[in-house]
């Protein structure tokens, strides 16, 4: 026991924390980005290529798809072999995909690219949350992971903003060729990254047999539930990025610029819960707190696009959301992780495609009919789900919501 404690310490050594959390972050940012960025460009590509909204909107669905389902391909196999193989393979596989995007030739050329773009780019994102449960416990675990919530929290608001910034000097072949730049000095910055799952923790099956970890995983009920919450936390966020494009600029007719403002603001909205959630104490006690404040702020969002209120009323609702949101991400995630200590990729992969598959429904939903009521409905509904889910839990975990 002593010399596996002494290899699980030497491991840490091997990399600074500033390092961690650097290429983590990272790492942990490449999924929203690849999903976001070239939001912006959509009707050029339907021009380009003469062909339908449908389809063009299908390249987004496609990603998200590959993000899910990648998850749950590399999280078990990091489980067998370690994270740094894993890691690399998602990276090519990326730079690979990346690369047949900017020379598709066609719509569905470019719609199986994005498949394989969102299967590389999982990788990095549930091996980063990997080697963070890995290295870190309890406090640290969490913090770190506040960190990393962030950063993926934040992404998926600014990449497209960032997207239309780059819009104004070049084109959607532009776009994907920054996506291959930024994976390719991310797949450099990672090569240094030390190997954060020894040889002794490592699953002991043919490599055929891993995916049997997911039985155990997933029969885990506490676990399950963690993971649950947070994709619903999550999905209010994802409503949120699905319709506020038309919700600011068509219904509110703001400007471009005013509208990247707005989305700075939320940012810093969901960084601000993330970073305060991680240094109070008692995370249950905090969970419920925030995924109380969420459902109400969400509730009070909707009444708000509901009765077609100032835009004014609608931001401070809508901030107040995105904070009890980004407080949620990271305790649950914390939560959530603590309660696998065997298969900890295959829980981390589990948890990410959870996220995905929710928001890759969500998206859609929140601009059905009237995206004012569809997203108003979308968000108060997710949040419901959250606050019922947490009641399940506290129901479930007894001892531990009594005593803490």
């Amino acid at each position: 026991m002593k010399v596996k404690n002494r290899i699980s310490s030497d491991l840490q050594l091997k990399n600074s924390k500033l390092y961690l959390l650097f290429t983590l972050s990272a790492m942990t940012a490449f999924a929203p980005l690849v999903t976001d960025m070239y939001l912006p460009c959509l009707p050029a590509l339907t021009a380009c290529f003469d062909t339908s909204a449908s389809l063009v909107q299908l390249t987004v669905s496609t990603s998200m798809l590959g993000i899910a389902v990648g998850q749950l391909f590399f999280g078990p196999v990091s489980d067998k072999t370690g994270r740094r193989r894993p890691l690399f393979v998602s990276f090519i596989l990326y730079l690979l995909s990346t690369a047949g995007c900017l020379f598709a030739q066609n719509i569905y050329l470019l719609i199986g690219f994005r498949l394989l773009q969102g299967l590389g780019a999982a990788g990095s994102i549930v091996i980063s949350r990997s080697v963070a449960t890995d290295l870190f416990k309890g406090k640290d675990l969490l913090a770190f992971l506040a960190l990393i919530a962030a950063v993926q929290g934040i992404a998926p608001i600014v990449a497209p903003v960032a997207g239309g910034v780059l819009l104004l000097f070049t084109n959607w072949k532009g776009i994907f060729f920054f996506l291959g730049l930024l994976g390719l000095a991310v797949f450099g910055a990672s090569t240094y990254l030390k190997e954060s799952h020894p040889p002794h923790k490592r699953a002991k099956v043919p490599v055929i047999h891993i995916f049997r970890f997911f039985v155990p995983v997933m029969r885990n009920k506490l676990l399950m539930l963690y993971i649950a919450l947070l994709s619903f936390s999550m999905a209010v966020m994802f409503a949120y990025i699905a319709s506020s494009p038309f919700i600011f600029q068509e219904h509110y007719g703001v400007s471009p610029v005013a509208y990247s403002l707005f989305f700075a603001v939320n940012a810093l909205a969901l960084m601000v819960g993330n970073i305060l959630s991680a240094k109070l104490k008692k995370p249950r006690r905090t969970l419920k707190r925030s995924v109380t404040g969420l459902f109400v702020c969400s509730l009070l969002t909707g009444v708000s696009l509901l009765s077609d209120a100032s835009i004014v009323y609608f931001c401070l609702t809508l901030f107040l959301s995105l904070f009890f949101a980004g407080a949620t991400f990271p305790i649950s995630t914390n939560l959530a992780l603590d309660l696998e200590e065997k298969y900890k990729g295959t829980a981390s992969a589990v948890l990410g495609a959870g996220t995905f598959f929710v928001g890759g429904i969500v998206m859609p939903l929140s601009g059905l009919g009237n995206i004012l009521h569809s997203t108003a409905c979308t968000m108060i509904g997710s949040a419901l789900i959250a606050l019922l889910l947490l009641f399940v839990i506290r129901k479930t975990d007894k001892i531990k919501y009594n005593i803490i």
